[in-house]
Formats: structure tokens, C-alpha cells, sequence
């Protein structure tokens, strides 16, 4: 015999046809998929933080085409195109529209079940073909549906923060390593300056040796440093050669030409401006990766609530056709309802409660880090930064002061032409430390930048972060709603 379609009755038709399709609606839910709402929070943030756009609305370049690769790199330059092109970052950002799938996954039910049922009979001729159809919604997720959503919604803002913080990260990198560059190129024109300093303070020895008022030691002593300083000029060239190297990977083009240079008009000042207190407070309030701790506090405590709520865990309604083998045709509701007997959830409410409090854990030592690397970064700062100032005020202004005395010495006939090389490689000498100074300066000011959140300014207020899109904003020391009071089985 055939099998029979199940057809609702007229009568049933109309009370379920409203009902089904406000169930369609809940069920698929009113998030979109499209992740370019999240991809531009995130870009705003790096843009407002680094003075840069991302340009991640559009695919990195495949051929350099924002810059030649020979003219002089800017900074600005060099974070536009690394924040583009670099693929690391690229494929964080591809994670975003992962963490939307997930919030849009979260919103869904569960597909409806549809069973049927053809049983032959083994005597032919006693019994005839049974029929029968059932179609079951599990509606269990009704009641959980909000605390998923929620946690979703928490893990995509945890993600949006997360690649924000690795963007301004890789501006931290781009920055320091110019700045490397930058100061490498000087440390390459004082060794150069070094060298013909020394070849002339030969050159003179050889003369005074011809004339019978030197001795050969002078000269071999001479020779010796003109060697060093070779040497030392090969090591600055080749650091500056793996820096230059490093910046193409960071911008995208690993494999593209080294032989450029970068603008130094572009470094930035690494004087002080401000106190540790702004610091501290700074930290605690632009850090993105507490913030991000802070999200996945919140989505854990709702994924607590999720499960204290689940310990009813399915729930079925349906209808169910059967039609007998004398040709009887039957439809009614059907429940199916699972009754927790052995497992009450018991266990899997106290595992996320376990893991609830172990992120709000992470989540207070993620604060304390941030406060402790910005005090450091900001020690590091202060010290170099004056360390600076006072190698220019008094070694350097002690070494170019003896240089003039010299050069008047020498004019007086008070001292010979070997006083004022002297003196002119000391000169130089300073001016090659005061150089390596400035650049511990320069990259200590990077750093202290990024330990506070990628922006050295006064918070004009004190403000909750516009990027914890959470239900509620936790203070430190303060745990999210559900974890001061764990319900009963909730701790091992």
C-alpha cells in the first residue's frame, strides 16, 4: 500500500498557522551575519588610537602600489600599509565574522523532528500496513535562548576587542621598528664621521713620524681604533639591514627591495608629560585586553546561568498521525519530555560555575598586569628620558666645550694637531652614545604608549569604555551577578 501524507485538518490549520509562524520568526532569530558592523568597531578604535585607518574593508595589496619602496618610509606611512597588508593581523580580523556566525547560531532554535513510521504486517492476510508520522519541536531552547544570545554577544565583543588590541600591537611594532631604523641610519653617519676622524688622526701620526716626533706605536695605536671602528660600523649596518627587513614583513612585502631608507623627521619626542598617576589610571581605562577579560567574565556568567536553567534539558511538542490497518485515521499532540532522574545537571552547573569564577580571576589579573606594565614602561620612560638630558647637558656639551678649547689650543700653537683629533673623536664618541640614548628614549615612549591602550593623554573623565557592550560593567574586585552566590552543587 502507499503511504499516506500527513495533512493537518481545516480545523487545526487555522489556531497553528499564526503560532508556526511566530515560532519561524523566533527561531531564525534577527541577527544578521554580515560582520562589517563589528569589523568597523574595531577599526574606529585602532583608527582613534593610532591616527591611522585600517583599511580593512578592502583586501591587502598585492604589489606595492602606497609606496614605491624607495623613497624616504614615514611612520604614518609605514602603520597604514602595515595595518592593511599585514597578514597576521588580517587573519585575526577574519575571526570577527566567526564570532558573529556564533552570535547568529546562538539566536537559533533547534530543527524541528520529523519521524515516520511504515510497519508491514508477517501475516498478509491478518493484519495489514501500519502508517504513521510525528513531527516534534524541542522547545527547551525557548528558555535558554537569552542567556546563549548573551554569551554570544559577550565572545563577539571579546574578539572585536581582542583584534583591536593585537592591531594597536602591531602598530606598537611598526613604530619601534622605525624608530630602530631612524636611529640606525644616524649611528651609520656617526660611525662614518668616526672613521674620518681617525683616518686624519693617522694621517697626522704618519706626518709627525716622517718629521722625527712620533714614534710607530702612535701610529699602530691609531690603526688599531680606525680597525675597531670598522668593526662597529659593520655591526650598526647589519642591524639596520635586519630592521629594514623586519619593517617589510610587518607592511606586508617581505620580499620586496631593502634598499631605502626611512623619514627622521617623523620621530617622536620622548620627553615626559606625564605623571604616574595618569598613568595607572590611563591603564585602567583604555587597556583592551582587560576590557576583552572583562567580556569573557560576562560571558561565562552567562553561560552559568545557561546551565542553572538547563537542568531540564529537552523538551518536546508535536503531532502525531497514525492511520491502523483497518484504514482508521488518528492526529493528536505528542510530548516528549525528559525527566532528570540521573543526571539533574548538577555537575555541569558546578563546572561552569568553576570556570565563571577562574575568568573573573583572569580577568582581575589582567587588570593588575596592565597597571604593573604601564608603572614599569613609565619608570623605563622617566628614567631614560633623563638619563637623555643630562648625557646632552654635560657629557656631550663637556666633550664639545673641550673640542673648541682644543681647536684654540692648536691655533695659539699651545698643543698639536693630535689634541684636536682627539678631542673631535670624543666628540663624536658622545654623540654616538647620546644617539643610543634617544632611541632606548623613543622606544620607551612606544611602549609606555601601548601599556596604557595606545593613546598618551588625560582621560577628560572618567567614562566606561564604549567598547564593553556587556549587560553590566564590572569594577575591579567586584565578580558579575552569580558568582557571590553559587547555587547549591554549583562548588565541587
Amino acid at each position: 500500500m502507499m503511504s499516506q501524507r500527513f495533512k493537518c485538518p481545516p480545523r487545526f490549520t487555522r489556531p497553528l498557522a499564526p503560532a508556526a509562524l511566530a515560532l519561524a520568526v523566533l527561531a531564525g532569530g534577527c541577527a544578521s551575519l554580515d560582520p562589517k558592523a563589528d569589523i568597523d568597531r574595531a577599526a574606529h578604535t585602532v583608527s582613534d588610537r593610532s591616527g591611522v585607518a585600517p583599511g580593512w574593508d578592502g583586501p591587502w595589496e598585492a604589489s606595492m602600489t602606497t609606496w614605491d619602496g624607495r623613497s624616504p618610509l614615514t611612520v604614518e606611512l609605514a602603520l597604514g600599509m602595515a595595518l592593511k597588508n599585514n597578514r597576521g593581523i588580517r587573519s585575526q580580523v577574519e575571526l570577527i565574522a566567526a564570532s558573529r556566525a556564533d552570535l547568529v547560531q546562538a539566536g537559533l532554535l533547534p530543527n524541528p523532528v520529523v519521524g515516520l513510521t511504515l510497519r508491514f504486517p508477517f501475516d498478509p492476510v491478518s493484519g495489514g500496513t501500519f502508517v504513521g508520522a510525528q513531527v516534534v519541536q524541542s522547545f527547551a531552547a525557548l528558555w535558554l535562548r537569552g542567556g546563549k544570545i548573551r554569551a554570544a554577544d559577550a565572545r563577539l565583543n571579546q574578539t572585536v576587542l581582542d583584534v583591536s588590541d593585537q592591531a594597536l600591537s602591531l602598530v606598537a611594532e611598526v613604530k619601534a621598528s622605525h624608530a630602530r631604523i631612524a636611529f640606525g641610519q644616524r649611528a651609520v653617519v656617526l660611525a662614518e664621521q668616526n672613521l674620518a676622524t681617525i683616518q686624519k688622526s693617522i694621517d697626522s701620526l704618519d706626518a709627525r713620524v716622517r718629521g722625527g716626533e712620533g714614534t710607530t706605536l702612535d701610529v699602530n695605536r691609531a690603526r688599531q681604533q680606525l680597525a675597531k671602528a670598522e668593526a662597529e660600523r659593520a655591526v650598526v649596518m647589519r642591524e639596520l639591514a635586519k630592521e629594514r627587513r623586519r619593517m617589510l614583513e610587518l607592511i606586508g612585502f617581505a620580499a620586496a627591495n631593502a634598499d631605502w631608507a626611512v623619514d627622521e623627521g617623523t620621530l617622536q619626542s620622548a620627553a615626559q608629560t606625564l605623571d604616574e598617576a595618569t598613568v595607572i589610571a590611563l591603564a585602567g581605562s583604555q587597556r583592551l585586553d582587560v576590557a576583552a577579560a572583562r567580556s569573557v567574565t560576562l560571558a561565562q556568567s552567562e553561560n552559568l546561568s545557561v546551565e542553572q536553567r538547563s537542568r531540564l534539558r529537552d523538551l518536546g511538542l508535536g503531532a502525531d498521525f497514525e492511520r491502523s490497518e483497518s484504514g482508521d485515521k488518528s492526529l493528536g499532540p505528542m510530548v516528549e519530555l525528559a525527566i532528570p532522574i540521573f543526571d539533574t545537571n548538577e555537575a555541569q552547573i558546578a563546572k561552569a560555575g568553576s570556570i565563571a569564577r577562574a575568568a573573573f580571576a583572569s580577568y582581575e589579573a589582567a587588570s593588575q598586569r596592565a597597571v604593573r606594565e604601564a608603572r614599569v614602561a613609565w619608570i623605563e620612560l622617566d628614567s631614560a628620558s633623563r638619563l637623555v638630558e643630562q648625557y646632552r647637558s654635560t657629557v656631550l656639551a663637556l666633550a664639545e666645550r673641550n673640542l673648541t678649547l682644543a681647536d684654540a689650543s692648536l691655533k695659539s700653537g699651545q698643543a698639536d694637531v693630535t689634541v684636536l683629533l682627539e678631542a673631535q673623536r670624543e666628540v663624536t664618541d658622545a654623540r654616538a652614545r647620546l644617539n643610543e640614548l634617544e632611541q632606548a628614549a623613543a622606544l620607551a615612549r612606544i611602549e609606555l604608549e601601548y601599556a596604557v591602550g595606545g593613546v598618551l593623554a588625560r582621560p577628560p573623565t572618567p567614562a566606561r569604555d564604549p567598547l564593553d557592550r556587556g549587560p553590566s560593567t564590572i569594577e575591579a574586585g567586584t565578580p558579575p551577578n552569580g558568582l557571590h552566590e553559587v547555587p547549591s552543587g554549583a562548588r565541587p
